[in-house]
């Protein structure tokens, strides 16, 4: 039987996020605060000056480090851009699906997911659905899903696909969830795993071309993380600047953070690992994902950066749904941005053991995109409030707090780096639009961007308080609100969804990793191994039976988390 129970030792290391600061970061930061107290009280005017100095000199530094992995990535050189024939075997696959209260969306993900161009018998997918989820237990089952420990055989179009039932004991969260179901894919002899959403719709070739790229790519490349595209990008202003945020962190950001080996904060899908490599890197007892980070995608891109691996960039796509909602957005920006808070105090804990096994420059990058990127979201009201009141009333007080060197970073950040992110968005955007869709349409909703990036502002304080309180919830956010068949192959039919309660589901029988010893990556004696190589090149599938942004000072760059 599976134990979902997260073992609290382990949870409350200082390499889990169960506790929000460590007593070390408590010190410093009473430290602080008691600092920062004395020089308001005894020192007011130099004391102001002298944080304003520090900010802005953090803005400084945070805008040029993004604008030099901008740059780089530019120079970004994929290692494949096309599978090729190959007489290589290919290897086992597993494919975690998580979803939580997505009935809506189960039969479509099982079609797409059924879709991928890969050998069935090589195929592992698990759907992941909490034991109280009853909407989409039911779902699964009107699919006619086995249960993982129901006893039936895999047969049939969706063999290649088990439901695993989380139990109740643990956090209720996507990491958690794929902790449950680790030790089954390991134990199938899966060498490759990666993650899908709810709403995802990968390449068909993607598995494919993630077993060519990692054949391709060195040794110490243990992820590949594919792009993330929006396939309602014209719904509204929201979606439009999602949809060029996310073309300027996949097609730019992560590019350049590959290029310079630095640190790559991994998105929650779509992210393609080595599974020898997850069980390296795993947190003490086991846990390759831990449980309690709401970026946990961020803090294992963190883990394998420590270990000495890389991450590289996959020349494949996922497309997924896009918010449309401000709502939506406040949701999903409060699980972003507490989540980035979360890693980077996990890996500041003990900072010179993280700087050694790291490489200091790569640590100092990683904790300026983690830190950062949040601290900018919870600066910029303020320095906009002091810049719009400084304006209207030639405030002397304020003119004082900045002296010459002050005010004319300040200023240099405001007009270059505004103008510049603009111009960045526009040429994204024009970009784009040549090349595929015609989205000359989008290009007006450009300039609505510093409305966006004061509501995930908002949602940023909403994180922080949620966190200083102790509320860390996992923030879901919905999908299906326009998705529809277009994508899906019509030779494909699925049952649709029997409205009726759902049977009780079978007890799963796979262990946490936890409590699961941590067995060898290595596929049954009756499969064809696969052996390193970093010189053969992906074969083609045989015959199957299936038919952020961050404002600064007003000075802006813009990053997807």
């Amino acid at each position: 039987m599976v134990s979902g129970q997260v073992d609290a030792a382990n949870a409350s290391s200082d390499t889990a996020a169960a506790k929000l600061l460590s007593p070390g970061q408590k010190v410093f930061a009473a430290a602080t605060a008691v600092a920062l107290g004395y020089g308001f009280v005894q020192f007011p005017r130099v004391t102001a000056t002298a944080v304003l100095g520090l900010l802005v000199g953090f803005y400084l530094v945070f805008a040029l480090f993004k604008l030099l992995v901008t740059v780089a990535g530019r120079g970004h050189r994929t290692l494949l851009t096309a599978t090729l024939p190959s007489s290589r075997k290919l290897p086992d696959y597993g494919v975690l699906l998580p979803v939580h209260h997505e009935a809506n969306m189960l039969r479509r993900l099982v079609m797409r997911v059924s879709q991928v161009h890969y050998p069935r018998e090589r195929l592992h997918v698990y759907l992941l659905i909490e034991q109280d989820d009853e909407e989409t237990l039911a779902a699964a089952t009107a699919i006619g899903l086995r249960f993982h420990g129901d006893g039936r055989a895999a047969s049939g179009p969706l063999g290649h696909v088990v439901v695993v039932v989380i139990p109740p004991g643990g956090p209720k969260t996507k990491p958690n969830a794929m902790n449950v179901a680790f030790p089954l894919l390991v134990a199938d002899g899966c060498r490759y795993v990666t993650i899908y959403d709810a709403e995802d719709r990968p390449d068909p070739d993607q598995l494919l071309m993630s077993v060519a790229t990692f054949r391709m790519a060195r040794r110490d490349v243990v992820c590949l993380q594919a792009e993330l595209v929006f396939w309602n990008d014209d719904t509204n202003w929201v979606s439009a600047l999602y949809w060029v945020g996310y073309k300027v962190h996949f097609r730019r950001f992560l590019p350049g953070l590959a290029r310079l080996g630095l640190p790559v904060p991994l998105g929650g899908t779509s992210n393609h690992f080595k599974v020898d490599a997850l069980l390296e890197v795993a947190l003490p007892g086991g846990l390759v994902w831990d449980p309690h980070n709401l970026t946990e995608d961020a803090d294992l891109g963190a883990r394998l950066a420590a270990a000495g691996y890389r991450v590289d960039l996959l020349a494949s796509a996922t497309q997924e749904e896009a918010p449309v909602s401000s709502r939506v957005v406040d949701k999903q920006q409060r699980r972003w941005k507490g989540g980035y808070l979360q890693t980077a105090l996990v890996h500041s804990r003990r900072p010179f053991r993280s700087a050694r096994r790291m490489g200091l420059h790569r640590w100092l990058a990683f904790l300026l995109m983690t830190f950062g990127t949040p601290l900018t979201f919870l600066l910029n009201p303020l320095f906009i409030a002091l810049s719009v009141v400084y304006f209207a009333t030639g405030s002397e007080l304020i003119a004082s707090l900045f002296p010459a060197p002050i005010y004319y970073t300040a200023t240099a950040l405001l007009l270059v780096g505004n103008f510049g992110i603009v111009i960045e968005l526009v040429q994204t955007t024009l970009s784009e639009a040549q090349q595929t869709r015609g989205r000359f349409g989008l290009l007006k909703y450009m300039f609505m961007a510093q409305l966006m990036w004061l509501w995930m502002s908002f949602s940023t304080y909403v994180a922080v308080f949620e966190m200083i309180i102790g509320k860390r919830g996992w923030h879901k956010t919905p999908h299906g609100h326009a998705d529809n068949d277009d994508d899906i192959d019509p030779a494909w039919s699925i049952p649709m969804l029997d409205p009726q309660p759902a049977a009780p589901a079978p007890q799963p029988v796979a262990r946490p990793v936890a409590q699961a010893p941590r067995p060898t990556v290595q596929a049954p004696q009756s499969k064809a191994q696969d052996p390193q190589s970093t010189a053969q090149q992906d074969p083609q599938p045989p015959q199957q039976d299936q038919d952020a942004p961050t404002a600064v000072l007003t000075f802006t760059t813009w990053d997807v988390r």
